[in-house]
């Protein structure tokens, strides 16, 4: 089964725990706690060997593993294994129906969902203004993210035309792909890929399932047949003579349109069309004709397609990447004079352990020096209130 379209839900490894422990056990001074490991991160990985999302279809969500937590006497936890999931080339990711990333480079990673950082352990909080703490930090918790992954494939060629006009036979007489056929419309309901073995070049050809009219506004197969054409280089469009709805003008007028109305950039591709089925003494001579079925023909369409030089076509697609998947600051919610503050800022600041008097002063410095103190002044907190971070809840006092 070709799968074109997945949703998987990613859950990264948290961020190991510091601890707190001292060089010095009867006075406890001279801090040494270690810091805990950060946790493994998810990538997307592009693999040239695979062709669509079958090997992750069945495996809906996946974790990396947690970063382990410190020990004493400086010793530190281990960072998680990161975790590499492959996808095709043409992988384009979307997360809230935004696009996030499109993966054209077989080279590159991407990274979906960061790991936690590890928490310090007492030993690496040690500054001026306390130089015996008594505290360390958590590490950051798991992110998750539920990513929508969509495939235009990365092709040389693709076979456009309307159902039951021999695509499928062509594509077989044309490489060595294994592409069923038979004598009814929408035999071809995914598309077939295909290597045409050439001494310039070996290209990939794709057989795209028929076109309909109003495909471009997702009628029939619609919108998941033309995605594909993002990542091709040059169109053959296979007509069919006898077909007893369209005229052969009329077939390439409603291909063209729908292509066009889909992406207008898809009209400076090249193309290549071909009247299908001469062994029914069907020609036409403004175009290449063949007969698929019988192998005639196919010889001169190779010729044409030989004309042309893939290596310096391109398709109108461009790789893409957003510079920031996450918000990294913080949300506040206002509700009868009490303040709630999340985000992953207030993470940072109120992950603590240790003794409550130490853990409180600390979570009041950070607090104080963060930009959260300004921005509730900005929407009107007023002496009185209570501010609250996570578990802890105090009285603003400005």
């Amino acid at each position: 089964m070709f799968v074109d379209s997945v949703e998987l839900s990613l859950l990264s490894g948290a961020g190991g725990s510091g601890s707190i422990s001292f060089k010095s056990k009867s006075t406890k001074s001279s801090p040494n706690g270690g810091s805990g490991g950060d946790g493994g991160s998810i990538y997307f990985k592009p693999d040239v060997s695979i062709y669509d999302f079958s090997s992750i279809y069945s495996s809906s969500s996946f974790k990396a593993e947690n970063g382990e937590d410190a020990g004493k006497d400086l010793q530190d936890g281990k960072n998680g294994n990161d975790l590499f999931i492959n996808v095709p080339l043409g992988t384009s990711v979307f997360i809230n129906e935004e696009k996030v990333a499109e993966l054209l480079d077989h080279n590159a990673t991407f990274l979906i969902c960061s790991g936690g950082k590890g928490g310090r352990g007492n030993r690496e909080l040690i500054s001026k203004r306390n130089p015996n703490p008594k505290i360390s930090e958590a590490g950051e918790k798991r992110k998750s993210v539920k990513v929508n992954l969509e495939l235009s494939l990365i092709t040389d060629i693709s076979i456009l035309g309307i159902p039951n006009s021999g695509k499928s036979t062509l594509i077989k007489s044309l490489t060595n792909s294994n592409a069923k056929t038979a004598s009814y419309p929408f035999t071809t309901i995914s598309p077939n890929l295909g290597v045409l073995e050439s001494s310039a070049k070996n290209m990939i050809i794709c057989d795209l399932p028929g076109l309909i009219e109003g495909a471009s506004q997702g009628v029939g197969l619609g919108r998941s047949i033309l995605k594909h054409l993002k990542n091709t280089k040059v169109l053959i469009l296979v007509l069919d003579p006898i077909n007893s709805d369209y005229t052969i003008e009329e077939q390439i007028k409603l291909i063209e349109t729908e292509v066009n109305k889909y992406d207008d950039n898809l009209k400076n591709l090249p193309i290549i069309k071909v009247v299908n089925k001469s062994d029914l003494d069907k020609k036409n001579d403004n175009y290449i004709n063949i007969s698929a079925l019988k192998d005639e023909g196919i010889d001169k369409l190779i010729q044409e397609i030989n004309l042309y030089d893939f290596t310096n076509l391109d398709s109108i697609n461009k790789s893409f990447e957003k510079i920031s998947l996450h918000d990294e600051q913080f949300s506040v919610e206002e509700e009868n004079g009490t303040w709630l503050v999340t985000g992953d800022m207030v993470d940072r600041i109120s992950n603590l352990n240790g003794n409550d008097y130490d853990v409180f002063n600390e979570i009041s410095y950070r607090f104080e020096r963060s930009e959260i103190p300004a921005k509730l002044e900005d929407l009107g907190i007023e002496k009185g209130d209570y501010i609250k971070l996570n578990n802890y809840e105090f009285e603003y006092e400005n």
